[in-house]
């Protein structure tokens, strides 16, 4: 597409934000939305401004126009995630929030809830991540560190010994050549058949008879496939069959070329850009520098004389580059509305003293106080943030006030504005001429005090001597004093490359495999807001664990700006049944969001660092994680961490008990704050082991708690077609997908995965053309692996149910009173309404 269409999306959404402000902040306010169906009109709004303004900034080729759109981008981003937040709450606390009736409304399909995951996570990173990437698989390659498992097959019956294995090739190859005799047979059998047929018959065809009868064959042959075609091409026309892929004019072909190509055009202009903020720069300073300074030197010396003690003719201190230097002379503050109302009630001022002693009872205000603050607590805690509101006006200011109007007809190849680029340079220039001059300015006020003082000295008749100068006091340092010890750094002494390579040698800092979240197949539920409706609560869909995990983890980590502004969430922990796609989705997290990946699950950890060096494993792993952010930290079978029964603990068979990381687990974590982009994931396939104590620690531990399901026949539809493709394999259109998927009820992803994989051998994947999968030998290798239990499934719908979200809702109490008293009725957790 050409430049003007990215323009044209620019442009369309930011009037669209701009729209949307409005929207949450009518002008009367009995307008502005307050229910969940209203946020969740206005947070499908904010998705599809968000897909617009992505796609934009990834394929403009503008370097100013990209760096305005990625302030508005993230500000987007920011304000969207601040109304799920919100909808959250609306939602009795649960974080899949079901709106297929409001999509419905909207006549808009499931799709447009997909959560896209910016690319410039990755591409605005990728020579720091390259390196990265080098140096890891460097230091992999000098330790020798083994890489993960690859995916499992099915493993039929044990290997076969030397002397079975000769036997059964030799029987098979008989059965071959026994086959091949038969067949050969058939065939002279046939031709005997034919020839005994002519002769009985007595007739003998002529060579125009033999040639009209072949070519009747071959027309009604012809005619036979042209008809099939022309079926085949309305079936196409009513969309009722795919077209079929043309490799010379594939569009997705053409338009990853496109892409490829307006990738090196953006980085050629981005170089060109910052090859020419040196240039101007310089041209800034010669040609404006000089009159900058005269003005900067014009109005200190102006605050000078007016500043000056007339009866004394001492000069004033000049501020202190901390204060902010001649900046608060060039920009002084304006004055508070409070501080003019007191000059003109009251020109006197009045005494601190008497004010104090006309104080209330300390006691009884400082209760006061602590009401007052609760209540300030509970009302912000019932209002939305509005952090990121400010962020999206000023994108939608600068985009008028810069490009709104702008008329670029003579930059075709949209390259950078030399005009803009010194717009942007004169503050930056500004700044370094006011650092000088205030130098310049603080030597020349100490000459005049100089002065001052050996006039006065003069005039008294004591020449030499000059008054000291009154020095401020210095006062306590801040931090000293009966504050808490600050924690020593036990590794104060290694630079962080060494740290990095010995997490690397003990397989610790792994290398994360390219993978995405959209590898977690599986489609959105059609029927959840129905089963709402009638006090059922649904399990999540596929595509809401997607959405879920992209918009607490992802987004967050991918941004600083948004990170340290968005609703924070520190740990995240995800549990369901074996191979439910949990791995995965930790891995894609950390792939998208370009994060470092630490694993210290107690399996990968056992036999490493072992008694009180688990402290210092702990220690180096958060030290590394928050220096060289984002990070994710993931901890496999993460309720066995927190299990407390030394029986239960044994039975692992592990050479360190699995819980021992605990203790310095909960420290590091609750050092985290926003800004710091370190997440801790946890996997849990048997949650409800925790029980008593550990399980309130345990569920204590997580900000979020999300339960990966089991596809349901929906998703099982797309999981199917899209395993066969990512094995290298097929399914025919003439395929009985809709049995496939009835029959394969119970199974989790991981394990379709398993039996595809085993199904598509190297050899299987050649033949597949000549003879296509069919469901009997998908069923023969299906058979061959175990469904998951209906007490596993159980189990971990019982532990759902004391999640804190859940237990409320079961409880019938409000979110936030979870486990306190009151907040379940006797006999309200554990079961599902009816």
């Amino acid at each position: 597409m050409a430049n003007v269409t990215y323009d044209i999306m620019w442009r369309e959404a930011m009037m669209e934000l701009l729209d949307q402000l409005e929207a949450e902040n009518p002008e009367d306010p009995a307008l502005a939305p307050k229910d969940l169906s209203e946020w969740a009109c206005i947070y499908i709004k904010y998705l599809q401004i968000m897909r617009k303004l992505e796609t934009a900034y990834d394929q403009m080729v503008h370097p100013q126009k990209r760096q305005d759109m990625r302030k508005a981008l993230e500000a987007c981003i920011g304000r969207m995630l601040e109304i799920r937040h919100w909808m959250v709450k609306l939602n009795r606390g649960l974080d899949f929030i079901n709106l297929d009736d409001i999509l419905v409304d909207l006549k808009l399909g499931p799709e447009v809830l997909e959560v896209p995951v910016p690319k410039y996570f990755i591409e605005d990173r990728a020579k720091e991540l390259d390196d990265r990437d080098k140096f890891l698989e460097a230091l992999v390659e000098k330790y020798n560190v083994k890489g993960p498992a690859a995916s499992p097959i099915i493993r039929i019956g044990a290997p076969l010994g030397e002397e079975e294995a000769i036997l059964m090739i030799q029987k098979n190859e008989r059965g071959r050549q026994a086959r091949e005799r038969a067949r050969l047979a058939a065939i002279a059998k046939r031709q005997r058949q034919i020839e005994d047929r002519r002769v009985r018959l007595g007739v003998t065809l002529s060579h125009d008879e033999a040639a009209r009868k072949i070519q009747a064959a071959i027309r009604g042959w012809l005619w036979r496939r042209r008809i099939k075609k022309e079926a085949d091409k309305e079936l196409m026309f009513i969309g009722m069959k795919p077209k079929p892929r043309d490799p010379k004019r594939d569009p997705q072909t053409s338009e990853q070329k496109n892409l490829m190509r307006r990738k090196r055009v953006q980085l050629e202009h981005v170089r060109e850009y910052d090859e020419a903020i040196v240039t101007l720069k310089g041209k800034v300073r010669e040609l404006e520098g000089q009159d900058m300074r005269e003005t900067i030197q014009d109005k200190v010396n102006a605050w000078f004389v007016e500043k000056r003690n007339p009866q004394t003719g001492e000069y004033p201190d000049f501020p202190e580059a901390t204060d902010g230097g001649s900046r608060v002379i060039l920009n002084p503050p304006p004055p508070t509305l409070a501080s003019l109302l007191e000059d003109v009630n009251d020109p006197k001022k009045k005494d601190p003293k008497k004010d104090m002693a006309k104080k209330k009872d300390p006691k009884k205000d400082g209760k006061k106080d602590k009401k007052d603050d609760a209540a300030a607590a509970a009302a912000a805690a019932e209002r939305i943030g509005t952090v990121f509101i400010p962020a999206i006006e000023a994108a939608v200011q600068e985009f008028v006030a810069k490009w709104q109007d702008r008329d670029e007809t003579g930059n075709f190849h949209q390259k950078y504005d030399g005009e803009l680029v010194k717009d942007e340079l004169r503050p930056i220039v500004f700044e370094e001429i006011r650092l000088q001059v205030d130098e310049e300015m603080r030597v020349l006020l100490q000459n005049l005090k100089d002065l001052v003082e050996a006039e006065r000295a003069a005039k008294l008749g004591k020449k030499g001597k000059k008054k000291k100068k009154k020095g401020k006091k210095k006062g306590k340092k801040k931090g000293k004093g009966k504050g808490k010890k600050k924690k020593k750094d036990p590794t104060a002494d290694r630079s962080i490359e060494s740290l990095f390579a010995e997490l690397v040698s003990n397989g610790i800092l792994q290398q994360c495999p390219h993978v995405h979240v959209r590898d977690y197949l599986g489609s959105s539920s059609f029927m959840a807001a129905t089963l709402e409706k009638a006090n059922i609560i649904p399990d999540p869909s596929i595509a809401q664990v997607r959405q879920a995990l992209t918009e607490y983890c992802i987004l967050p980590l991918g941004s600083q700006f948004i990170h340290e502004r968005a609703p924070y969430i520190k740990s995240l922990l995800m549990y369901g049944a074996e191979k439910t796609g949990k791995t995965l989705m930790a891995q894609s997290i950390a792939n998208l969001s370009g994060a470092n990946f630490f694993d210290v699950s107690p399996r990968n950890t056992d036999g490493k660092y072992p008694g009180k060096n688990v402290a210092m494993m702990i220690h180096m792993v958060f030290k590394v994680a928050r220096t060289m952010a984002p990070s994710v930290i993931y901890i496999d079978e993460a309720e066995k961490v927190f299990l407390t029964d030394k029986k239960k603990l044994r039975e692992f068979g592990s050479q360190e008990p699995f819980s021992r990381i605990k203790k310095e687990l909960l420290k590091e974590c609750k050092g985290l704050a926003p800004g710091e982009r370190v997440l801790v994931l946890g996997n849990s396939r048997e949650p409800y082991l925790c029980v008593k104590k550990d399980e309130r620690s345990f569920m204590g531990f997580w900000s979020k708690h999300i339960f990966m399901p089991l596809p349901d026949y929906a998703s099982r539809r797309v999981v199917w077609p899209g395993l066969f493709e990512r094995h290298q394999g097929r399914l025919t259109y003439e395929f009985d997908l809709s049995t496939l998927a009835h029959i394969s009820d119970g199974y989790s992803a991981g394990q379709l995965d398993m039996v595809v994989h085993s199904l598509l051998t190297k050899r299987r994947i050649e033949r597949l053309r000549s003879a296509p999968v069919d469901i009997p030998e998908a069923l023969q290798w299906m058979c061959k692996v175990e469904p998951i239990s209906k007490e596993t499934d159980e189990a971990l719908r019982r532990f759902m149910d004391k999640t804190p979200a859940m237990a409320v809702l079961k409880g019938g109490g409000k979110p936030g009173t979870a486990g306190k008293k009151g907040g379940k009725k006797k006999g309200g957790g554990g079961k599902k309404k009816k």
